[in-house]
């Protein structure tokens, strides 16, 4: 497959796609699909009060590889934590990339922040002036991620839709949040070099990270496209 959006070489092997804005997708096993008055297409998403992750898996096919590539985007349901106790996913707002069973498996992080003006524990790590107690950088975590908010000052809510700020796509970026969307960035895309070759297959979580699992707020995907080499 092409790889000019990743690396800009070839040889890349495409294991993921999701497209829910083309006539008859369907969201993949293990996720759920919603549907909303203020969006033309069906999004997908974990079941409100049930687990705080749904994940779904892309089969390798055994391939061996150790560097990924793809892109995700997503929309904000009404309030979304960012990262709030960073050991337990049930306190990540968004989606996760790993290989493997073991979700510090880390490759990507897709994270969604309450709102673009926020610097506490629901702000995105990488807002100007953050002071939500956390170092991301010392957790699984790292400096993979892209954490983004479809929510103006003072405007999340429960249960409310932000359709018109999709996530992680460089856009919009005001205020504070301005510094997640840096000029540099291929966002939505991302790029990562494993530490060692595997044929893991690659699994991609949707996670709650509010306490209360029976809220109707998370995070909500449309597009899902991953490459391995």
């Amino acid at each position: 497959m092409n790889g000019i959006n990743c690396d800009g070489e070839g040889g890349w092997t495409r294991v993921g796609y999701l497209n829910m804005t083309q006539s008859g997708a369907t969201c993949p096993t293990g996720l759920t699909q919603f549907n909303f008055t203020n969006i033309s297409h069906p999004l997908c998403g974990r079941v409100v009060n049930g687990l705080a992750c749904a994940s779904t898996t892309f089969s390798s096919n055994g391939l061996t590889y150790n560097k990924v590539c793809g892109q995700v985007r997503g929309y904000q349901l009404g309030i979304a934590y960012a990262i709030r106790f960073f050991r337990s996913i049930r306190r990540i707002s968004g989606a996760l990339i790993f290989h493997g069973s073991n979700i510090e498996n880390l490759i990507w992080a897709y994270i969604g922040g309450e709102s673009e003006d926020r610097t506490d524990t629901r702000a995105c790590p990488c807002n100007t002036g953050y002071n939500g107690g956390l170092n991301v950088n010392a957790t699984f975590i790292g400096s993979h991620y892209y954490c983004e908010s479809g929510a103006d000052p003072g405007q999340s809510a429960s249960d409310v839709l932000y359709a018109t700020d999709p996530l992680w796509d460089g856009q919009q970026c005001d205020g504070p949040e301005s510094t997640c969307c840096p000029a540099n960035s291929k966002m939505p895309w991302f790029y990562r070099s494993l530490d060692t070759q595997t044929t893991d297959d690659v699994r991609l979580a949707v996670c709650h990270g509010g306490s209360t699992l029976s809220s109707g707020n998370g995070i909500l995907l449309d597009i899902i496209e991953l490459y391995i080499k």
